[in-house]
């Protein structure tokens, strides 16, 4: 279903799409599935959100049974180890 964009923040938008694709954050896709989405004003009034419904490549991704790693079996592999981390504070919470 297609939402459409309000005119009063489809410049904003437009300068957003381009931030994330200068920044490597969206790229092009030849896929064969993609996604729908929207874009709504944060709750600050001056920033915005694109909201991605990923309901239909959900659909076709293959779970994994695996689970997750428990953070102390996670920190212990590490003890004694230099970490490095790196967290993707440009887009990481939109």
């Amino acid at each position: 279903r297609h939402i459409p964009i309000p005119h009063a923040i489809r410049d904003r938008l437009i300068e957003l799409l381009k931030q994330k694709i200068d920044a490597g954050v969206y790229e092009p896709s030849n896929s064969a599935y993609r996604s729908g989405w929207f874009c709504v004003v944060k709750k600050d009034g001056s920033s915005l959100r694109i909201v991605h419904d990923l309901q239909k490549l959900n659909s076709i991704t293959i779970r994994d049974a695996g689970t997750l790693p428990s953070p102390d079996d996670f920190s212990e592999s590490c003890a004694g180890r230099a970490c490095i981390g790196a967290l993707d504070q440009f887009s990481s919470y939109d």
